[in-house]
This record gives structure tokens, C-alpha cells and sequence, in this order.
């Protein structure tokens, strides 16, 4: 059976929309977590908090097998959303260096895992360091990029270049971010997602992973030509949500989706669009995904038909 392991920060949230304000457990690795109990995957999840915030990992899925990394401070983040955009977000935090060191990890392992989900909200929060030791293990690695550009000054977050990204993107083999975070690697317009998700590819990943919001993602892949034939770039459409709740950790749900249908199979077409059907349901409800994976099948079936 599969196995998939996950590495980040746990975060308190507070999320202020259409003039509410609720508070919530967050980061990427709840979001994953949240997928992959849902869609039935064995998965740890090594997170980083604060001792005196344990309790926070009593929202994480029964399902998931928990390795807290305790640390002086919890990150917090304040995740505002001004109108009816879901991609526009303006976001506060605080941000502790709370790194996963190697030595953090050295008692896992790795002998059972198939993939490896990095997912920093800050760039201090997985080094090259820990990149390197985890290349070791010959594992595939999934990395959402956002944290490495997330720069914090007087609590406001504020995305900057990546200076050293090529560096990390060696040891890449599926990398996701958006549009916005794309062009800001590479400082160019983020128009021509299948030219920058090329040129990200150049650098070491096997795939490139970029989201667009309401107009779906583009997926570029090295071995799609060779593999079956096909392009090498595809368009994935978006699944309009029936109502628009709560876009946080959409990103991150879309990437963990992407995880684990890429196991089932090697098309990233199928993947994508896998992934975008998740992250929209993901939309139309308050905290993270929690849905059946019959009902997924169902709406995916509806989509091929029509």
C-alpha cells in the first residue's frame, strides 16, 4: 500500500471574510492531511508547533500519523479576503524560525513512503539541507513553492524572488505554486504559464505545477511526450464551486490531491483535473476537505461525459 509523508509547519489561522472573522488550525500540512485521510492513503506528517499549542493536533485527521517537531512558537497567520476574488488575499503573520533540520527526521524510516510532501510557509522552514538528506532516500519529492518567496516585514507578508531556487529545484521532482509566485521566480509577466513552467522544469523538476485560480492550472511534464505520446503541457480546467465558502488551503489541497492521484496513475492530465475537481469541492465548505472519494468518481465520470 502506498505511503505518503509530509513535512511543514502547523499554523493558527484566523480568517476574515465578507466582514466575519473565524479562528482555525492551519498550514499546508493540515490541508494534505485532510486529503489524504479523506481519500483513504496511509500518511505521517511531521509538523512543526509550539509545546503549549499540542492541542492543535487534535484537529488533524484520526487517520494521520503524527511526528510534532515542539518549538518555542507557533506560527501564526491572519489570512484577509477584501471582496468576492479568491485570489486575493492579503495576509499578517508570525512568523518563528522553526526549521525541520535532518536531525529531525533522522529516526523515520524511509524505507515505506512513495512520495514526500514539502510544505514551507516560510523560507527558513525546510533548508537546502534537509532537501539534500531527504534526496537521499531516492523517494520522489512534491514541493510547494509559496513559503520560499514569503518574506514578512512589520508582520505584513510580502512575496520577493527566490534567489537560490535553483539550488533547491534539483532535488525537485514535482513542483507546485501559482501563477503570481511563478513570475515573481523568474521576474517575468506570468502570461505564458506553459513557457515559465518550461523553463522552471529546466532547472531539475519532472513536472511543474502551476495554478491559476478560476482558470484551472497548467501542468508541464518532461516525459509525457515520450511517455504516451501526447504534448507535453496541458490546460487543466477549473470545476466552478456551487458556492464560495472558503479558498484557504486550496493550494495546498490541489497539490496533496495531485499526490496522491499521481500514484494511481502517470498521466498529469488526469492528475490535474483530479486535483482541480478536490480543490474546488475543498471550496464550497469551511476548513479543509473532507469529502468521498465516490462522490469525486461520480462528478468525474459527469465531467468525461460531457
Amino acid at each position: 500500500m502506498s505511503k505518503i509523508l509530509i513535512i511543514g509547519p502547523l499554523s493558527q489561522d484566523k480568517i476574515v471574510k465578507k466582514g466575519f472573522t473565524h479562528q482555525s488550525i492551519g498550514g499546508a500540512v493540515y490541508y494534505q492531511t485532510a486529503v489524504f485521510a479523506s481519500l483513504g492513503i496511509d500518511h505521517t506528517a511531521v509538523m512543526t508547533l509550539a509545546e503549549k499549542d499540542k492541542d492543535l493536533i487534535n484537529d488533524l485527521p484520526n487517520e494521520t500519523e503524527i511526528i510534532p517537531v515542539f518549538t518555542e512558537k507557533t506560527m501564526e497567520f491572519e489570512n484577509i479576503y477584501p471582496d468576492q476574488n479568491p485570489n486575493h488575499r492579503i495576509q499578517r503573520a508570525i512568523n518563528p524560525d522553526n526549521p525541520v533540520t535532518p536531525h529531525n527526521l533522522s529516526k523515520i524510516d524511509f524505507n515505506g513512503f512513495d512520495a514526500i510532501l514539502i510544505s514551507p510557509l516560510s523560507p527558513s522552514d525546510i533548508p537546502l539541507d534537509t532537501l539534500k538528506y531527504l534526496s537521499k532516500f531516492k523517494i520522489q519529492i512534491y514541493m510547494g513553492a509559496q513559503g520560499y518567496l514569503r518574506h514578512f516585514e512589520n508582520s505584513e507578508v510580502v512575496l520577493k524572488p527566490w534567489n537560490d531556487y535553483k539550488k533547491f529545484m534539483k532535488f525537485v521532482d514535482f513542483l507546485f505554486l501559482d501563477e503570481v509566485e511563478a513570475g515573481i521566480i523568474l521576474g517575468v509577466s506570468e502570461d505564458n504559464c506553459s513557457e515559465i513552467a518550461r523553463n522552471l522544469s529546466s532547472f531539475g523538476p519532472e513536472e511543474v505545477i502551476i495554478t491559476r485560480g478560476d482558470r484551472g492550472a497548467v501542468v508541464y511534464s518532461k516525459k509525457a511526450e515520450k511517455k504516451i505520446g501526447i504534448n507535453d503541457s496541458f490546460d487543466i480546467p477549473s470545476f466552478p464551486p456551487q458556492k464560495m465558502v472558503d479558498p484557504t488551503g486550496l493550494g495546498d489541497t490541489f497539490m496533496a490531491a495531485y499526490a496522491f492521484r499521481k500514484l494511481e496513475t502517470f498521466d498529469p492530465e488526469e492528475c490535474g483535473i483530479f486535483a482541480s475537481l478536490i480543490a474546488s469541492l475543498k471550496m464550497e465548505h469551511k476548513g479543509a476537505f473532507f469529502g468521498d472519494r465516490a462522490l469525486i468518481e461520480e462528478k468525474l465520470k459527469e465531467y468525461f461525459r460531457n
